[in-house]
């Protein structure tokens, strides 16, 4: 009898054992993707990732395409708008918090790519490259915009919820050097422009290069995009404008976010050309007047008429697709978010070589956005930079590249609003992330450390 409970015991044991066993692996497959082990997920998985990330990008770079023209003076307020300095910023400002917190949310499932790619056991795989390299471009293009406008930023190699200190400006750019380059080894070449490639990788590394004053690279980067067959130059107006219209095609695109992920719409054109009477933005009349203070380059420019409604009040380069609208944009919430276009690759490329040596790609860009081009035979270098930044500026207004530009050749000459207070190259880091760091991990910019600073930009915490 005893044998036989024996028996029963070990047979019932054995049922559980199974049982637990079973639950167990129920349980892995109930796991969240992110509790896996990172080496067990599969390409379906894999792929999911990726999409989630680039919705999360979708959402980052939004989030700084008209803050960079709102404080680069690209803008006015419209009927449905007040602004009254738009480049006050303070530690206070809840839109400087929600860009630095915005940039950290995002990095964290970037880094879960980057770790995913560097636990694997099959490296080689092409999805897991494209899972790394991707990982790596991303991870580069935030701390760009880190960089850029905080100079400082902690460093995250990894997800941790431990607090990382301020590195220094220096080490920030180093590091975006870093990722670039291991990115460089694993994308793919260029198939799809809403896809992140070796070409993608290529202009970025020739934005930081130029941000960097490494204009050899600079160059070299910028003619690898433009030597490659994928991409061109548009030569009129209606082809310059398709490349801001959903499900774009446009040669001019070498990296977009298709803005179909997103849990929210992105919507440019309400922003600055609705079709009701309460737009945001109308383009700034000095900005304007700039740009085309000789109406006979106006109708020169193939980018005039895509950019600027008739009245000059409306900015139309991301289209409704109402009537009056340059070209139609069946899907104007899915309008493309630009990372990089061709455009700009002739323009640094032409900047990084200089006046003597850069003419040539200044022409050749400029031939295919003018009816007819009249440049110099030779020009000083003053008066060749001074052409590449309104070239800049007429190409990629409304891109959120214009505080950038300004910041990076340092024409703070060209802010009628900055009023002395040069500091504002630099936002400030948001007080209530250095409460909970604590001071000494998280310094203050110079400039933003007056308790009494406020914020008088009307607009930044609601409309951005």
């Amino acid at each position: 009898m005893k044998r036989y409970y024996t028996i029963i015991n070990y047979l019932l044991c054995s049922i559980c054992l199974l049982w637990i066993t079973a639950c167990s692996g129920m349980l892995d497959d109930m796991r969240p993707k992110d509790q896996i082990p990172q080496d067990m997920l599969s390409e379906s998985d894999l792929e999911k990732l990726l999409n989630g990330v680039y919705a999360e990008m979708e959402e980052l770079v939004f989030k700084f395409y008209m803050d960079g023209d709102v404080k680069g003076e690209n803008f006015k307020a419209g009927p449905g708008f007040s602004m009254n300095d738009p480049m006050s910023m303070a530690p206070s400002s809840k839109e400087v918090l929600s860009q630095w917190q915005k940039c950290f949310t995002t990095l964290k499932q970037v880094n879960f790519l980057v770790e995913t790619y560097e636990a694997s056991s099959n490296k080689e795989n092409l999805v897991v490259k494209q899972t790394g390299g991707t990982g790596y471009y991303f991870r580069a293009l935030i701390y760009y915009h880190l960089a850029t406008r905080w100079g400082g930023a902690p460093i995250l190699r990894k997800r941790t919820y431990d607090v990382v200190p301020i590195s220094p400006e220096a080490e920030v750019w180093s590091f975006i050097r870093e990722d670039l380059t291991k990115a460089e080894g694993l994308l793919p070449e260029f198939t799809d422009r809403f896809y992140v490639s070796l070409s993608a990788c290529d202009a970025l590394n020739a934005k930081v290069c130029l941000s960097l004053k490494d204009y050899t690279n600079a160059a070299a980067y910028a003619d690898k995009v433009i030597t490659k067959s994928n991409f061109a130059l548009s030569a009129t107006s209606t082809d310059y404008a398709n490349a801001f219209v959903s499900n774009s095609s446009s040669k001019e695109l070498v990296f977009a976010l298709a803005n179909k992920r997103s849990t929210s719409l992105l919507l440019f054109y309400q922003t600055v050309n609705d079709i009701d009477p309460t737009w945001d933005y109308s383009p700034s009349a000095d900005c304007y007047g700039h740009l085309y203070d000789d109406t006979a380059v106006k109708k020169q420019d193939i980018r005039a008429k895509a950019v600027f409604g008739a009245d000059n009040s409306r900015i139309i380069k991301f289209p409704n697709g109402s009537t009056g609208q340059f070209v139609t944009n069946e899907q104007p919430s899915q309008t493309p978010i630009v990372v990089t276009r061709v455009a700009e690759m002739y323009l640094i490329k032409a900047e990084a070589l200089g006046a003597v040596n850069g003419l040539s790609t200044l022409k050749e860009f400029m031939n295919k956005r003018y009816a007819t081009v009249s440049l110099p035979s030779s020009m000083t270098d003053a008066e060749f930079q001074n052409q590449i930044l309104d070239e800049r500026h007429r190409e990629l207004y409304a891109e959120g590249q214009r505080w950038y530009d300004l910041k990076r050749t340092n024409r703070l000459d060209l802010f009628s609003s900055l009023n002395g207070r040069n500091y504002l190259m630099y936002y400030p880091v948001p007080q209530s992330e250095r409460d909970l760091a604590g001071e000494e991990n998280y310094p203050q910019n110079p400039g933003y450390l007056s308790s009494t600073y406020k914020c008088n930009f009307l607009g930044a915490d609601n409309k951005q």
